[in-house]
């Protein structure tokens, strides 16, 4: 089986969890970064893997654009989702990525996870930095990525029919 991941990230997290998962998927797996370049067709893969990030309570608008716009072929397809978000209550988490991705293709998802987050306070600006630590109290990086989560994700992607 040949394996698609598209993925969305603003600072790399989203990235390190999609070469997580990459490692660990049994064959062919392609990677790429929607902000950066166009996905190939659908048509040659048999699993398609959409992450990103939550930002405001909202997945990046190019990786929804394209979930929206390819739903009718991703519904024929095995289908993962993942986002990374800083909500740290389970149904905060599942409200996020209910939200990421249309209710079909939610629904039809063979796994949706969500895997955590990363805050690498040298990259974000004064606004960013400031709304982190108004919001969450969190006063520097900090790394919350789920590794164990991901290994479960993708052992669910693994599993043939």
């Amino acid at each position: 089986m040949k394996s698609l991941i598209i993925y969305a990230t603003k600072y790399g997290t989203v990235e390190k969890a999609s070469n997580l998962i990459k490692d660990k998927m049994k064959d062919e797996v392609v990677i790429v970064n929607i902000l950066k370049q166009d996905p190939p067709s659908l048509i040659e893969f048999d699993n398609i893997i959409l992450g990103g990030s939550i930002y405001i309570g909202n997945i990046q608008k190019k990786l929804k654009q394209f979930a929206i716009n390819h739903e009718e072929e991703l519904l024929m397809k095995r289908v993962g989702l993942f986002i990374c978000g800083g909500a740290d209550k389970e149904e905060e988490k599942d409200k996020e990525l209910k939200n990421a991705f249309p209710a079909k293709l939610y629904e039809n998802a063979i796994c949706k996870c969500s895997f955590g987050y990363e805050y690498k306070f040298e990259k974000l600006n004064f606004f960013e930095k400031a709304m982190i630590k108004k919001i969450t109290g969190i006063k520097g990086s900090v790394y919350k990525l789920s590794e164990d989560t991901i290994e479960d994700f993708t052992n669910a992607m693994n599993r043939t029919i």
